[in-house]
């Protein structure tokens, strides 16, 4: 994945639109083909789907004026504390039955 949103990155903003088109099409003949009965496998069609949606993003990025950079790797942290995180539930509150009957 991470290969291709490279690729994606590098290019302009007219080549994006040029490929966020040709996706469009290719998930047309492809979405034909499946319900046709004649594609191979609903695999390729995924792929486009998720790289148009890539594309569109890029696209939506660069026109919002974010600068386009490969995200930052996470640094790991060191077990304890800090990776769990236990959450606090309320204390069991009596029911006024309960609260009678004492």
């Amino acid at each position: 994945m991470a290969d291709r949103m490279e690729k994606f990155r590098e290019l302009d903003e007219n080549e994006l639109h040029i490929r966020e088109h040709e996706l469009g099409e290719q998930i047309f003949r492809l979405r034909f083909q499946l319900t046709t009965g004649q594609a191979e496998s609903v695999k390729k069609l995924r792929e486009a789907r998720r790289d148009l949606a890539r594309v569109k993003t890029l696209v939506r990025m660069k026109e919002l004026g974010h600068p386009i950079a490969a995200p930052k790797a996470r640094e790991k942290s060191e077990k304890g504390a800090e990776q769990k995180q236990v959450s606090k539930r309320p204390t069991h509150k009596r029911s006024s039955r309960e609260k009678k009957t004492e």
